[in-house]
C-alpha cells in the first residue's frame, strides 16, 4: 500500500534526479563550447 509519505519522497527523488541531470547537462555542454 503506498502512502502520502510514499509519494511525497518518491516525487522529491524525482525531482532531485532530474535537477541534477539538467545540470550535468548544462556543465557538459558549456565545457565543449569553451574548448
Amino acid at each position: 500500500m503506498i502512502t502520502d509519505v510514499h509519494l511525497a519522497i518518491m516525487s522529491n527523488a524525482l525531482g532531485i534526479v532530474l535537477f541534477l541531470l539538467v545540470v550535468l547537462y548544462h556543465y557538459i555542454n558549456a565545457n565543449y563550447s569553451r574548448s
